[in-house]
């Protein structure tokens, strides 16, 4: 993973610290969030070619907030990599400082909000999407928090309404929901005590198996997205569009099984940061019974692969049908959406997500380039 960040030359005294950007491709248009991953490992390379002739060495400082002093190291034109590992999960701010071989000329950038902390990906059907809560029409979508209200951003600016890819056919009025990834973000952060975001990876209308051919096939570029995004927690909801379409409970079972090894297989998900929801109660006739046949399946795959349990969205949902859903059988208006959030958070918060223990580093190129106020351009 690659991180290009576009910072700005100055001389002397560093200038008030701008936000380090990471700008992640959607099905259309993109999203940009203040700087995050999972990772706890990083290296930051200079770009001596785009400094003057006459720098040859940089001291390159990472500062968590909080921390009583930063983490340094001094890199040169011929050495331009700093590692820095095994990193404290918290907000970073990133200084470099470059000079010439006397030091009496120096050049300084400074970023703040590198977050070391937890990439969540959703994965689901319109109930995760977020139908039907808080949506917004944007044009065009290229998406970040200050296109929203202030009450549809989470309070570290990552989590805001992305783009809903299936409302061009359901809701043409609204092309980005707000689910319950904001109020997640808000409440995780402050439960795990380090940075959040979570990926609303929700597609309405499909089955486990119509979700699994989206990940085999990389439609919508899904494989790419998450290999940018690398998670390290998965979310799953799935099976209410299964017993709209009848589908046999053994079918539904060998689909989310096969979901479950392509997250472990190729992504690298670890068995105890999947957690597979209970999907949620439908009022329409008849579908009490399958979903009660899902929930079995669903119980088995969770016991016999070392998963977590997600809520239970059925049981949570099958009274006051018009507290949370109004007059829809099975999507929840913002009430419901709400406490989609909270019931997330009463499985996750207790456990803190496990450490990801892929090899691979990240590595942040700082170039010398005059300021510019497009964002980070991620290269993953």
């Amino acid at each position: 993973m690659t991180v290009l960040m576009m910072l700005g030359v100055h001389v002397a005294a560093l200038q008030a610290p701008e936000i380090c950007w990471l700008k992640i491709d959607d099905i259309q248009g993109s999203y940009t969030i203040p700087y995050i991953q999972s990772e706890r490992s990083v290296r930051i390379r200079v770009d001596f070619s785009r400094l003057p002739a006459n720098a040859v060495r940089a001291e390159v400082t990472l500062h968590r907030d909080g921390a009583a002093s930063p983490l340094g190291r001094v890199v040169e034109r011929t050495t331009p990599v700093a590692e820095f590992e095994e990193l404290v999960p918290g907000e970073y701010s990133l200084s470099v400082t470059t000079a010439n071989a006397t030091a009496t000329d120096t050049w300084n950038v400074h970023y703040r909000q590198v977050g070391i902390g937890t990439v969540v990906a959703a994965i689901g059907d319109s109930l995760t999407e977020g139908y039907h809560g808080h949506g917004f029409k944007r044009e065009p979508l290229d998406l970040n928090a200050a296109r929203f209200p202030a009450e549809a951003v989470s309070l570290d600016g990552r989590n805001f309404p992305q783009f809903s890819p299936t409302t061009a056919h359901h809701k043409p009025a609204v092309n980005c929901f707000q689910s319950w990834m904001t109020r997640l973000n808000n409440s995780l952060s402050a439960a795990w005590k380090q940075p959040v975001f979570i990926a609303n990876e929700g597609l309405g209308g499909h089955t486990s198996g119509h979700y699994l051919g989206v990940m085999q096939g990389n439609r919508g570029n899904w494989q790419d997205r998450i290999r940018r995004l690398q998670p390290s927690v998965w979310l799953i909801h799935l099976g209410v569009n299964d017993e709209r379409y009848k589908v046999p409970a053994d079918t539904f079972a060998a689909n989310v099984r096969s979901i479950v090894s392509i997250l472990r297989t190729e992504h690298g998900a670890s068995h105890d940061a999947i957690y597979i929801a209970r999907p949620s109660y439908d009022y329409a006739p008849g579908a009490d019974a399958i979903l009660r046949e899902y929930i079995a399946r669903i119980d088995t795959i969770v016991t016999e692969l070392g998963l977590r349990h997600g809520p239970d969205f059925f049981a949570a949902f099958s009274t006051d049908r018009e507290k949370w859903y109004g007059t829809d059988p099975v999507h929840p208006g913002p009430a419901g959406i709400d406490r989609m959030a909270d019931l997330w958070l009463e499985q996750l918060g207790p456990d803190l997500p496990p450490t990801p223990g892929r090899e691979a580093l990240t590595v942040i190129t700082v170039p010398a380039v005059p300021a510019s106020p497009t964002p980070a351009e991620e290269t993953r």
